[in-house]
């Protein structure tokens, strides 16, 4: 099985991801990846796009970020035969934040099935108000890129992953209640599954 953790930033995905394998890994065979990463050149370049302020246009972004989904397609696809892969984001990141800056849906969706991006299984949203998520931000002990200090793009990321969630795009997505307590957020997410 393979799930994503999703929400706009500040949203606790990470924490939630990392928790989430941690509590996963030792009843069943569990693996964790984070989108972006930044350990090859594309990676590198979308670094420098978020804390170098590189600028890139729509399509730019959506090629860089998509051809890290396209790279680790074989490994996904191993390592969700084996057991249940947890990722903290995927390509329903991308297709929040591109069709923001200006992709259209439609192509977005027809390019991953085209190059064969794996859909998640399920998506879960972590549904927290913008204003909690950007005080979380900054109590963050680690920099921030330029779109975790914007908070009116996490309005309009808050809304557009809202909508993705309502008419469940491209795969099954579940909205948890991110405003309560992490453990509680952990709980919920492992009722589910």
């Amino acid at each position: 099985m393979f799930i994503v953790i999703e929400g706009i930033d500040g949203a606790g995905c990470e924490t939630q991801a990392t928790t989430l394998y941690k509590a996963l890994k030792n009843s069943s065979h569990a693996s964790y990846i984070k989108f972006p990463h930044y350990d090859n050149a594309v990676g590198k370049m979308i670094h420098r796009f978020l804390y170098d302020n590189k600028s890139l246009e729509a399509k730019q972004q959506f090629l860089l970020y998509s051809l890290q989904f396209i790279d680790d397609t074989t490994r996904i696809s191993k390592l969700s035969r084996e057991g249940l892969v947890v990722a903290d984001r995927y390509f329903t990141s991308t297709i929040c934040f591109q069709t923001l800056e200006g992709i259209e849906e439609k192509v977005a969706l027809r390019f991953a099935a085209d190059f064969g991006i794996i859909k998640p299984d399920l998506v879960f949203y972590l549904d927290v108000d913008p204003e909690v998520a950007i005080k979380w931000k900054y109590g963050e002990n680690k920099p921030l890129n330029f779109r975790e200090k914007d908070l009116a793009f996490m309005k309009k990321t808050y809304s557009k992953y809202n909508d993705l969630v309502t008419r469940q795009v491209w795969t099954k997505w579940i909205k948890i209640n991110g405003n309560q307590k992490k453990e509680q957020v952990t709980q919920d997410i492992l009722k589910y599954l």
